[in-house]
């Protein structure tokens, strides 16, 4: 059993390899205690559905006793498990209640996870004064982040300071100590989005040490960072429940403008030569040769088109009879967006998963950009 607190993609692609059927469930946690009977009853609700649908019982054992030992709980937990009794990958996400969802079916269903995990960009939390910084980095998919303190020389600053021309040499001192302290900072800053491969950078603290930290930023950062501003500061001033609230809507904010982004590059790329697909058909065609570089698939419960999937990666098709010889034995059917997610995954390529009835969404909900064109 595989359990992780952030749905990293190794994580899903050693999912992904396991052998299936899979039972994949997305559960609302009830953090009343008093309305627990309630939650139990929605599950055994959904574990009923699953057997009927040919989960076997060691996997309902298994799966009921995971689920009502994380009550009372905030957010989703989100578990996948194969039909052997074994609980592949469990991981909670906070935030994320939008009902509960039990599939039974030969390829897991990831789409919710991963639009969660879009949502949590990797993302660096910097809070500034002019002695140093407590550096946050969340890695793609946290809510927790790992935590550094960057402490510099304060002696010139806490100095009592003298007058006349004392006083402009204390200053010049001061400043200087500033100075190097914020570039100690930006050192490490750089450091650490490279280790999390963030590009989006959030500032909180003494408005002059901000400053002085932008200015020594490493040039690739101002370059290909995103940076913004939180509130609160090193203190104990109560500013921490405040900004990690604003650091949750701007991380969301993030991957929006990332999807928005994308969707943009894509009408970009139609032209003749250019490196976009479009469409069920010439989407799996990109990823039957591992052409794809980036999917967009839009999440949408109605949607109940099917595709063909076989043991390799780059067996995808939209009929069983387009896979090499058939399939074979090992071919399964699955709901089209699960089959497209798992080979894409599978081969290397990111997933952007995009809300139903979006204007800007691709002809018929599936599209992808390739890592080189044909023309």
């Amino acid at each position: 059993m595989t359990t992780a607190t952030r749905p990293d993609t190794g994580t899903l692609r050693d999912l992904l390899d396991a052998p299936g059927p899979f039972v994949s469930v997305y559960f609302d946690l009830e953090v009343r205690p008093q309305r627990a009977g309630e939650a139990e009853a929605r599950w055994r609700d959904l574990a009923a559905r699953l057997a009927r649908e040919g989960a076997d019982q060691r996997t309902l054992d298994a799966l009921t006793s995971r689920v009502l030992d994380a009550l009372p709980g905030t957010g989703t937990l989100a578990l996948f498990a194969t039909n052997d009794g074994q609980i592949r990958h469990v991981t909670e996400l906070p935030g994320a209640a939008r009902g509960d969802i039990a599939e039974f079916s030969a390829v897991p269903h990831l789409l919710p996870l991963l639009e969660w995990r879009q949502d949590h960009p990797a993302r660096v939390v910097a809070v500034v004064d002019r002695a140093g910084a407590d550096l946050l980095l969340y890695p793609e998919g946290s809510t927790e982040p790992e935590r550094r303190t960057i402490e510099g020389s304060d002696d010139e600053i806490v100095r009592s300071q003298p007058g006349g021309m004392s006083q402009m040499r204390f200053q010049h001192r001061a400043e200087d100590s500033w100075e190097h302290n914020a570039t100690r900072v930006a050192e490490a800053l750089g450091t650490a989005l490279s280790e999390t491969s963030a590009r989006l950078l959030l500032l909180a603290g003494d408005v002059r040490a901000r400053q002085y930290l932008t200015k020594h930023l490493p040039q690739w950062v101002r370059r290909e960072v995103t940076i913004g501003q939180v509130s609160g500061s090193r203190s104990e001033d109560g500013s921490a429940t405040e900004r990690a609230a604003q650091v949750e809507a701007e991380a969301a904010r993030a991957g929006h403008a990332r999807t928005d982004g994308l969707l943009r590059l894509l009408e970009q790329e139609r032209s003749p030569g250019g490196h976009a697909v479009l469409g069920v058909n010439e989407t799996l065609e990109a990823l039957s040769v591992g052409r794809l570089r980036i999917l967009a698939v839009t999440d949408d419960p109605r949607d109940q088109r099917t595709a063909w999937f076989g043991p390799a990666p780059t067996d995808v098709r939209e009929r069983r009879e387009d896979l090499p010889e058939g399939g074979g034995p090992e071919a399964h059917e699955g709901r089209l967006a699960d089959v497209a997610v798992r080979a894409a995954l599978l081969t290397g390529a990111d997933v952007r998963v995009l809300e139903p009835d979006l204007a800007q969404a691709p002809e018929q909900g599936t599209a992808g950009l390739c890592r080189y064109s044909y023309a």
